[in-house]
């Protein structure tokens, strides 16, 4: 069933006053893992790469530097922050990746960060990226997992943190435990080398983590407590442990997969 609501336009929406800062602190926590694994599979500089909700720019900007003979198209729903990078190599537009067509075989590398999971059409959007790959081309997907939540030993972090899942589920239909399944989506649709990691992040210390989800929560907080009017204690009582420089827990990790389009039929 599709959610009735979509990402970004009431939920997680740039309309938010902090939502660049959220998303430049999600980069801080995640990029260096994207470009450890992107270089370690091989990117060329002659690749054309297309990098699917690129938010704040920051993967899209670095791309568009390793790839001097190529090009990287950074696509989003909203582009206020892409549109601002002004580098070589890089070309930005507005595109909805659940409706909007993409060019078949037309890239090198597709690359898809804390996309595919909020959306519930997640399966034909996997495909459509598949096709866009030119033989022998390079998906990269990363995704929110919730699977080290439970583990964790602050009750009042772990129900937030199951609040936030929840919440989204309900109103834009994110599958934080789809990741899990990893890397069986890529195989279902007969890419080949394909592997998997996970990346679970420290949150405290009032590092970029814990600001992430300090800004996640806030932004979160009105449509957690209209669909969980219980967690209120639990998600203020988090945003309290999130400012305090000695609080560290394990929240929300990265799950990554790749894998290639093969050369021939």
């Amino acid at each position: 069933m599709t959610a009735p609501e979509r990402y970004g336009e009431s939920v997680l929406s740039p309309e938010w006053h902090g939502e660049r800062e959220r998303l430049v602190a999600m980069a801080e926590v995640a990029d260096a893992t994207t470009i450890r694994i992107l270089q370690d599979l091989g990117l060329g500089p002659d690749w054309d790469c297309l990098e699917v909700g690129a938010g704040a720019g920051t993967i899209a900007a670095w791309l568009a530097g390793q790839v001097p003979d190529g090009s990287v198209l950074a696509t989003d729903i909203d582009t206020r922050w892409l549109r601002a990078i002004g580098v070589p190599a890089l070309h930005v537009t507005e595109h909805d990746i659940v409706l909007d067509p993409l060019p078949e075989s037309a890239f090198d590398l597709v690359h898809a960060r804390f996309v595919l999971e909020h959306l519930p059409e997640r399966d034909a959007v996997l495909a459509k990226l598949c096709r866009s790959l030119r033989p022998g081309g390079l998906l990269v997907i990363e995704s929110i997992a919730s699977f080290p939540i439970a583990s964790g030993g602050t009750p009042a972090f772990r129900d937030a943190m199951h609040a936030i899942e929840s919440t989204l589920a309900a109103t834009i239909g994110t599958d934080a435990r789809w990741p899990r399944t990893f890397p069986a989506p890529l195989l279902a649709h007969g890419l080949t080398g394909v592997s998997a990691s996970v990346h679970v992040p420290a949150t405290g210390g009032r590092n970029a983590s814990a600001r992430c989800w300090s800004h996640t929560l806030a932004q979160l907080r009105p449509r957690i407590l209209e669909h969980m009017p219980r967690a209120r204690p639990a998600v203020d009582e988090a945003l309290r442990l999130l400012d305090r420089p000695e609080f560290f827990e394990l929240a929300f990790a990265t799950a990554v997969c790749w894998g290639r389009k093969p050369t021939s039929p």
